[in-house]
């Protein structure tokens, strides 16, 4: 099955020392997560991207997008509106 959108996951910490801790928004496709975004404005969409390279020790790493939202919904809104250019990304190793 090939999903036509992004779902998303909030998790809050709990327990004992809950208030240390911030909640996460995790991104997933097909049940795996693909990114995150951050819990507090200005809410930044980070992305795990599969790299190609032929590095054994790691197959994928982090990418930080320049959008930046004012509000969580707005985030996970205009990622599945860029649903289609997220996934066809090529990115250029630096």
């Amino acid at each position: 099955m090939k999903a036509t959108k992004f779902t998303f996951k909030t998790n809050k910490p709990t327990g004992k020392y809950h208030s240390f801790f911030e909640t996460f928004h995790y991104i997933k496709l097909n049940g795996l997560q693909v990114g995150s975004i951050d819990d507090k404005a200005p809410h930044k969409i980070r992305l795990m991207v599969i790299l190609e390279d032929g590095n054994p020790n790691c197959d994928w790493k982090w990418i930080k997008l320049k959008h930046e939202s004012v509000s969580l919904q707005d985030a996970k809104d205009w990622v599945n509106v860029n649903f289609d250019k997220i996934l066809n990304l090529n990115l250029k190793q630096s």
